[in-house]
């Protein structure tokens, strides 16, 4: 599995009719799953959400955003994260740590 940490921010101004309760929905199913955890973000002019998914691929990473709401009127920033036992790997393989 991969783990992306992903900001969600709607635009600013909220354009009218936006999805919120959509994007709520979208994001509690996640969590509900067990696949990803869910936080509000409080912001100085508004607000949006953080959350920390596992997916087995980007692929399936943007399959999920594509079905919330809020990419239709907002904007992701999308950090893909390690694990602490692939960066060993990587440092043993370097010959960093034995």
């Amino acid at each position: 599995m991969q783990k992306f940490l992903i900001l969600g921010r709607p635009s600013k101004p909220i354009p009218r009719g936006v999805n919120i309760k959509g994007t709520v929905d979208q994001l509690t199913m996640l969590k509900e799953s067990g696949r990803a955890e869910i936080y509000t973000l409080v912001e100085d002019e508004g607000y949006g959400f953080a959350f920390l998914i596992d997916v087995a691929s980007h692929d399936e990473l943007m399959t999920i955003l594509f079905k919330i709401p809020l990419g239709r009127w907002g904007e992701y920033q999308i950090f893909p994260l390690g694990t602490l036992d692939a960066e060993h790997a990587a440092l043993r393989e370097l010959g960093i740590l034995s």
